[in-house]
């Protein structure tokens, strides 16, 4: 359900719409707690109809302080929400960074304001089941660092031995979920970048002073949680560094230069594993757009439609397929080649935009978006991890509507494909409708860490399902069936998970060298010369393929290594 004025979507466990301050339709306000202004550990609950505030003992809330007038501001309830107004105080009346003299502002949630020099925070009423506030580190902690200071970290001597410290500008959020388990969102406030954690690397992250070594660290890890994690610290100690909140935790410098080739490969590597192109302020563009039209595809009329479309089209790309022929364009070559590819481009285009205009129906950011290379494979993203401070559903809704939007583009294709009497025009739209259907597939396979695998994860409230999954499968279950201990229904899952995820490479595999021999081989052997093709050949399934030859091929390096240093130790 969206709001009816701002169209952002509403709570049902709040009278009043988070972005915009609007009372809900129908709710009925007396039912909830009521708002409060917050002066520091002071909390007055906004109770009655007007509550004034001052330097006079006879207003609802006081402030003693020589910038606040007698009688400085009031605020009202109207049937539009909650406003603050200015009483013609001496020092005003500052909302949000806005300054008012005998003028009044809407208030919305967590609004930021200054009666005279004093700070004062206005909140809509939370429930339990809301996540809690942000937790923010003290000044001291969180000030940037003034000109001048260096912010080089020294060169550790050993892994164990260096003294990884917070860096400054950080925000951490408690957010329990709807059974009450807490979990947290750490924020670098300079990047506006985002990282989920569990109280295990709260626990973590509150150790890191500076005082504290890596070795400190595992023995208090040990001693709370009763196990020598040395892998769970270092992971958790390189995510926060790509974070780049925590200093200190570097390698060793290598004492000989590697030869050019290695360094090359390292490149390479490193570029396949990750790489990103991405844009900032984004967000005003998706606001905009949210406000224009984007809006409409998250009524319940709009869904509707999507969702006859995307059926409709099924119904279609049956219809299609019995007339149309894959990778047959009705003789339109290279131009009816590019015309797909680039109807497939801005497809993933909207994909994403959707993705974005979706956390926007939620009120948050879009902090960017662009082109990533992630384990060889190329992808465009939208950097929704601002959705980390919203519900679970919220989540899966902004997960689940990049793929809902491919397939309904793809849909409208497969029913231009079904019913067109030209045929090239059918032709084409077939081509787009089918790889949309299959992009759309792919994005959803829970077995890939892509849209559907997240929106499994947060459904089943596992973040780390596949790792955990995985692990269970390869030791877990073997382990408890030796000792006579009979798996519940949560480790048979993870086991089925886990093996499903492993058995979905393999097949993934046999399909990805199945179609390039039936499709792709054959149009390489057609236009490339002899051996040209075969090389052609070997780099795109090794490109493809690239997420499972590199683990592979990182342990077989990584037994080999170890050889030499365990027959020296022996």
């Amino acid at each position: 359900m969206l709001c009816h004025a701002c169209h952002v979507h509403l709570r049902r466990d709040h009278p009043y719409c988070l972005h915009c301050g609007v009372p809900r339709k129908g709710a009925k306000i007396e039912a909830f707690s009521a708002p409060e202004l917050r002066l520091g550990s002071k909390v007055l609950p906004l109770s009655k109809p007007v509550m004034t505030i001052g330097r006079s003992t006879t207003n609802d809330l006081v402030i003693d302080d020589p910038s606040v007038s007698r009688v400085h501001a009031r605020v009202r309830q109207t049937s539009h929400g909650y406003v603050i107004e200015d009483l013609g105080s001496f020092n005003g009346t500052s909302v949000a960074g806005r300054v008012m003299h005998s003028d009044e502002s809407l208030l919305n949630d967590e609004t930021q304001l200054h009666i005279g020099d004093v700070p004062v925070v206005f909140a809509q009423p939370r429930s339990l089941a809301v996540g809690g506030k942000t937790v923010m580190a003290t000044p001291e902690l969180t000030a940037l660092a003034p000109d001048g200071t260096p912010d080089v970290a020294p060169r550790a001597e050993g892994s164990l031995n260096s003294r990884p410290r917070r860096r400054s500008g950080w925000a951490l959020k408690r957010t329990p979920d709807d059974r009450g388990v807490e979990q947290w969102v750490l924020r670098n406030t300079r990047t506006m970048r985002y990282l989920q954690l569990d109280d295990r690397d709260v626990f973590i992250w509150e150790q890191l002073d500076g005082e504290n070594t890596v070795r400190d660290l595992l023995f208090s890890y040990a001693q709370k949680y009763g196990e020598l994690a040395l892998p769970r610290i270092e992971k958790t100690l390189r995510s926060f560094a790509r974070l780049e909140l925590i200093r200190g935790i570097f390698d060793p410098p290598e004492t000989v230069r590697p030869p050019l080739l290695k360094r090359i490969g390292r490149t390479i590597f490193k570029y396949l594993l990750h790489f990103e192109v991405s844009v900032s302020g984004l967000d005003g563009l998706m606001g905009w757009m949210y406000r224009r039209f984007g809006w409409w595809f998250f009524t319940r009329t709009g869904v509707v439609l999507l969702w006859a479309l995307i059926v409709a089209g099924i119904y279609g790309m049956v219809v299609a397929a019995g007339e149309q022929k894959l990778f047959d364009i009705k003789g339109m070559g290279l131009p009816g080649a590019l015309i797909v590819g680039g109807a497939f481009f801005l497809a993933l285009v909207v994909h994403e935009a959707a993705h974005a205009l979706a956390v926007k129906s939620y009120g948050r950011t879009v902090t960017r978006g662009g082109f990533m290379l992630l384990l060889g494979l190329p992808l465009a993203f939208v950097d929704t991890s601002d959705m980390w401070f919203g519900s679970r559903w919220s989540r899966i809704v902004v997960t689940i509507s990049g793929p809902l939007s491919t397939a309904g583009i793809g849909g409208a294709c497969a029913l231009i494909a079904a019913f067109s009497s030209d045929a090239k025009v059918s032709a084409l739209a077939y081509h787009v409708a089918f790889g949309l259907y299959l992009n759309t597939v792919y994005n959803l396979n829970p077995l890939l860490p892509l849209d559907g695998y997240q929106a499994l994860a947060d459904a089943l409230r596992m973040p780390r399902l596949r790792e955990q999954a995985t692990a269970y499968f390869k030791k877990g279950i073997w382990s408890d069936i030796r000792s006579g201990k009979r798996p519940g229904w949560r480790q048979a899952g993870m086991a089925i998970y886990g093996f499903s995820a492993i058995a979905g490479m393999g097949l993934f595999l046999v399909m990805a060298i199945l179609m390039w021999k039936d499709r792709l081989g054959g149009l390489a052997e057609q236009y490339l010369p002899p051996g040209v093709d075969v090389l052609v050949m070997v780099l795109g399934l090794g490109l493809v393929l690239f997420p499972i030859w590199y683990k592979l091929a990182k342990r077989v390096m990584t037994f080999f290594q170890r050889r030499p240093k365990e027959a020296k130790t022996a």
